[in-house]
């Protein structure tokens, strides 16, 4: 019988990390779940924080804004959930293309202005601080302000802005006074706490609530609490005196911007608005557009704060020219911007929701406390993911050593724990700022030109010195050369042996494949060092800042650390392994996971610890904020080294698929090499024209 010398070409492994991420499942819908939207982050802060860890796919999206490439339909930088309803999309594709060009939903809408509100939100970080330093000034130590202040304006009763009255001397006595220091830092610690819980209570209803009702009511609720914060917060720092509560009239803000979702809820809704005008085909490059736009625009806005700070010599300015940008913002997406969903798809959402209220009543009057606590705590219910489950347990452990097999269970365990370790250090941000205004006497414009230089070497680590880094130290794995025929053996390669391996001789010339060099494969073990690596030079970085007797000094040891923002995305690669090797099978739920974690750690936890710390330590070693965020990496390098990764392990399904086929046809060969019974198959009514009436003829061999 002829045997077709063609041989396939197997590779184990790809060029570069895009290549090797999972394949997005086939979709036909625009209406994504929440698992389908990717893992971005909720805040300037941590693009702009030198700890500020950032999604995997936030990376990735980066990366493919600043080196672009096409998309096939069916493979996006985008997980994809399957879609049940397949009529629905046509519907949904006839109702928008029935729309006027005004009217129809576009992701361009949010492209255009996603730069500008960038710029205003990062515009005015630091120059809160310096308020906040002014309005407590102003209050705790009045002596500072004699013969300066109110006494010297043509009207005391009215009471000026804090920013007007303290000229620059009166400022830097303020920021070297502890007992300011220590306000300020409580002030901070309350305003960031209340809005990050009430953030992380509502948001999640609010994106259900954009389901039903459509994304731009929600948005446009969250915008106005947004305007609530700028007004409260211009007007408290001009008539602070005359205010109850004085200073601390500034809650109001984040009180009433929380309860109506805050930025995390207009960041999510602008995520699901994009998912929907989009397909697979082009959601990667939306996606993409609109991190990198962000990236831009925190890059810009604290120079241009610092800029505007020069030129109008006044902190306030930015403060009018945010709310501005924000009221105009506000605007477009109350009138302009039309609605994503279909009056279809938002009644079939509010369908669905009736039926789950209908069931959690149902099992709320058999289950009683229980069902209300569940319901309560439901936030938290996407972390029992991370703890190893009675089926998780026994995938791949078969003969395996108890032991560690527990400890290979745990791995997700520890890389939640370590997560939380790096995304604590998003809440520093604030205690830094302050630090320097202490240390180095900076003002809004110097921490403004910090700010910028960090975003710029964030930006330029993730987009260029990271995938080289990677294409350059990622292990190759040599290719393998698979037959097409089920009785053809492999064709030689690096790890064949003699007794397997056909000589080269004798494969056909023309139907040989040509050699192609070695790609590169992903392995997890690969990303734990990576992880590690970037815990070591933050770390490093956190030391060397503490030391810093300048501020230039400072400055370059932050950029230094901006250079270790490649532990988050390399560890949920880590992770989305280990949830493959652990039986699971739906990565959206996993991400979801990362972002409750992300959620509790940097808006809530991280915040509170620093600011505590910076609170309680500021009067007699300020730097010890510093050695708390070393010491957090510290646990985070501990418990990712406990980390077992199982010996069999390729990086992903498909390198494990791949092992297993080779393996079989490695075994099909030797069976074929084995000198015993040839059999024969001989079909003779074949040759008839009849139908083959197979007949097995077993001769022995030679």
């Amino acid at each position: 019988m002829s045997v077709s010398r063609n041989n396939s070409l197997l590779r184990l492994g790809t060029a570069s990390r895009s290549q090797s991420r999972r394949p997005s499942r086939p979709r036909t819908s625009r209406d994504p779940s929440r698992a389908s939207i990717p893992y971005l982050p909720q805040g300037p802060e941590a693009l702009i924080n030198p700890d500020g860890q950032i999604g995997e796919d936030a990376v990735e999206l980066l990366q493919e804004f600043v080196h672009p490439h096409r998309h096939e339909s069916e493979s996006t930088l985008v997980e994809e959930v399957p879609e049940e309803d397949d009529q629905a999309p046509d519907s949904h594709a006839t109702w928008r293309q029935s729309l006027p060009w005004w009217k129809r939903p576009s992701p361009m809408w949010f492209l255009i202005l996603i730069p500008l509100a960038s710029v205003a939100m990062s515009a005015t970080m630091a120059p809160r601080i310096e308020i906040y330093t002014r309005l407590v000034c102003d209050a705790y130590r009045p002596e500072y302000t004699v013969g300066r202040g109110k006494d010297r304006l043509p009207n005391p009763d009215v009471v000026f802005s804090p920013s007007v009255i303290l000229d620059d001397k009166t400022y830097e006595l303020c920021v070297a006074d502890p007992v300011v220091q220590k306000a300020v830092a409580k002030l901070s610690l309350s305003m960031i706490t209340t809005m990050g819980v009430l953030g992380c209570l509502t948001t999640g209803w609010w994106g259900s609530l954009s389901d039903r009702f459509g994304r731009m009511k929600v948005m446009g609720f969250a915008a106005f609490g947004i305007l609530i914060t700028d007004f409260t917060f211009i007007f408290v720092a001009k008539f602070s005196r005359a205010l109850p509560g004085g200073y601390h009239f500034l809650l109001l803000g984040p009180l009433v911007e929380g309860l109506l979702g805050g930025f995390s809820t207009v960041s999510a809704a602008i995520h699901a608005y994009i998912a929907d005008c989009t397909d697979s085909a082009t959601r990667a490059r939306a996606f993409s557009l609109f991190v990198g736009l962000m990236f831009i625009g925190v890059s810009i806005g604290p120079s241009a704060a610092s800029l505007l700070i020069s030129a109008t010599g006044t902190v306030l300015s930015v403060f009018y020219v945010a709310a501005a940008v924000h009221i105009a913002y506000s605007i477009v997406i109350w009138f302009v911007i039309p609605e994503s969903l279909s009056p279809a798809q938002r009644a079939q959402a509010r369908k669905l929701h009736e039926e789950e209220l209908s069931q959690l009543q149902a099992a709320r009057a058999k289950g009683g406390a229980g069902v209300w606590l569940r319901w309560a705590f439901g936030f938290l219910s996407p972390l029992t993911l991370f703890f190893p489950s009675a089926k998780s347990a026994n995938v791949g452990t078969s003969g395996a050593n108890p032991l560690k097999t527990k400890r290979q269970g745990l791995g997700l365990v520890l890389v939640a724990g370590g997560y939380v370790c790096i995304m604590m250090l998003m809440g520093s941000l604030t205690s830094k700022m302050q630090y320097t205004t202490l240390a180095f006497g900076w003002d809004s414009k110097n921490i403004g030109y910090w700010t910028s230089i960090i975003g710029a070497a964030r930006a330029f680590h993730l987009t260029v010195v990271l995938p080289i880094a990677i294409y350059l130290c990622q292990p190759k794995t040599p290719a393998i050369h698979l037959p097409v025929e089920p009785d053809e053996p492999l064709s030689p390669t690096a790890d064949s042996s003699p007794a397997t391996a056909r000589p080269a001789s004798e494969v056909d010339a023309p139907h040989s494949a040509p050699p192609v060099s070695p790609r590169r494969h992903h392995s997890p073990t690969f990303d734990l060092t990576v992880v590690r690596v970037s815990l070591a030079i933050d770390l490093v970085a956190y030391v060397l800042m503490a030391s810093a007797t300048n501020g230039t000094l400072y400055t370059v040891y932050s950029v230094l650390g901006s250079f270790g923002g490649g532990a988050a995305p390399a560890l949920q690669s880590l992770a989305s392994t280990l949830y493959a090797q652990n039986g699971g099978k739906e990565l959206g739920k996993l991400f979801g996971a990362f972002g409750v974690l992300q959620a509790i750690s940097s808006q809530v936890v991280g915040p509170s610890i620093y600011g505590v710390v910076y609170l309680r330590t500021v009067a007699t070693f300020p730097k010890a904020v510093f050695f708390v965020s070393a010491g957090n990496l510290a646990l985070a390098i501990v418990l990712l080294s406990c980390i077992r990764l199982l010996p069999t392990s390729q990086g992903d399904e498909e390198s494990v698929e791949a092992t297993v086929d080779v393996s079989a046809v490695r075994r099909e060969e030797t069976l074929v090499d084995v000198q015993g019974p040839l059999i024969v198959v001989e079909d003779e009514d074949e040759l008839r024209g009849r139908k083959p009436d197979v007949k097995v003829t077993v001769t022995a061999a030679e």
